[in-house]
């Protein structure tokens, strides 16, 4: 009798190990993916400011090539008039659109522009973009898009930004 009794002592003593073993687990699974959620946003703040930085990055590139596709071209004309004129689209100068790019749309109608993509608007020369999560976007005037000015220079054409933007700590420019 003894021994069952034992027995008996083992296996309550087993379970109650069991459950408390699975309420820790259970309770620890609950933290991780609470603390999950936190630090997922603001992984996915850092992937849009990459996202942000490398699209600018591309353009520039796309200005550099066409200026120097330009110049092995046609090497003795003068530099191109006085300023002024309409700028490129210059996205269209790009091997790949990027899927998020929705087109020429003029700066007074960006309020329908979708979050996550960019605009043209040649009537100002200047790129658009409505950031996924604005909330990581700080600007003098508070705007919740950054715009920045195609303009011309000796050299290739240039992006520069309307405003100190800061995404998430970190110049835009």
């Amino acid at each position: 009798m003894r021994a069952s009794s034992l027995f008996k002592q083992l296996q309550l003593g087993l379970g109650r190990q069991l459950i408390m073993g699975c309420m820790v687990i259970g309770t620890m699974s609950v933290l991780v993916v609470k603390s999950g959620e936190r630090d997922f946003g603001e992984v996915q703040a850092q992937v849009e400011g990459a996202a942000i930085k490398t699209n600018l990055g591309g353009l520039r590139t796309a200005f550099a090539i066409d200026h120097i596709t330009r110049q092995v071209r046609a090497p003795l004309p003068a530099q191109g008039g006085g300023g002024g004129a309409l700028q490129p689209n210059p996205f269209l100068l790009l091997h790949r659109m990027p899927s998020n790019y929705v087109g020429e749309l003029r700066a007074a109608d960006a309020d329908r522009l979708p979050a996550g993509h960019w605009l043209f608007d040649p009537a100002c020369a200047c790129i658009g973009y409505r950031p996924l999560y604005p909330e990581w976007l700080r600007s003098p005037s508070g705007s919740g898009m950054l715009w920045f000015d195609v303009v011309g220079a000796p050299g290739p054409l240039q992006l520069v930004p309307r405003e100190a933007y800061v995404w998430k700590g970190e110049a835009l420019t």
